[in-house]
């Protein structure tokens, strides 16, 4: 038997015959048996189905020697079974992830660190690590940053030019009344009566 890549058409075929005889075999035993039950399903695939798989559908090897390799130095399990995802730094040195805020440990700040993409890796314990560039940050979790106030923009009144010319003012809002108009409840009692 040759080895073949899991990656490739010819191994996607060797599982998808898997399936297929599954679905064929398993589904169609489990109802000659009668299983009703996820109790006498377990039943069924331990007694009867897998003894079967193994007496008629396996191969030996060629070579029972154990083929894993162990993994190196240079090899991180925790991170490379983690979930990953990409973060940018905000400008006080924080990174949001999973709606919760982490600081990045001072001794550990970078030169073109802020504004940067970092990758944080959730892993399986639930423990939270940050990667820049070609190592590891320390983080902790830290409350939300409070929203700066921003005092509102006043519009600066500059005095008018000496022009040594005197303006004379418009005369436009010389007839207009200034007088206050009727109150709502008013205004709708005239527009009832009309109606």
């Amino acid at each position: 038997m040759v080895w073949i890549a899991a990656h490739s058409p010819q191994a996607k075929g060797r599982v998808e015959r898997q399936f297929l005889t599954a679905q064929d075999r398993l589904v169609k035993g489990m109802r000659v048996a009668g299983v009703g039950t996820i109790e006498e399903a377990n039943a069924y695939l331990e007694n009867e189905y897998l003894p079967w798989w193994n007496r008629t559908l396996t191969v030996e090897p060629a070579d029972a020697a154990d083929a894993h390799r162990p993994l190196g130095k240079e090899h991180d399990l925790a991170a490379a079974l983690s979930h990953v995802e990409q973060r940018q730094v905000t400008n006080d040195y924080t990174v949001r992830y999973d709606g919760k805020f982490y600081q990045i440990d001072r001794r550990d700040i970078q030169v073109g660190m802020r504004k940067a993409t970092v990758r944080v890796e959730e892993r399986l314990d639930g423990s939270i690590a940050v990667r820049f560039r070609d190592g590891y940050v320390r983080v902790r979790r830290c409350a939300p940053p409070l929203k700066e106030v921003m005092p509102l923009k006043t519009r600066e009144v500059k005095p008018p030019r000496p022009t040594g010319k005197t303006k004379r003012k418009s005369d436009w809002m010389n007839d207009f009344s200034v007088r206050s108009g009727p109150t709502l409840r008013q205004a709708i009692g005239v527009s009832n009566a009309h109606s």
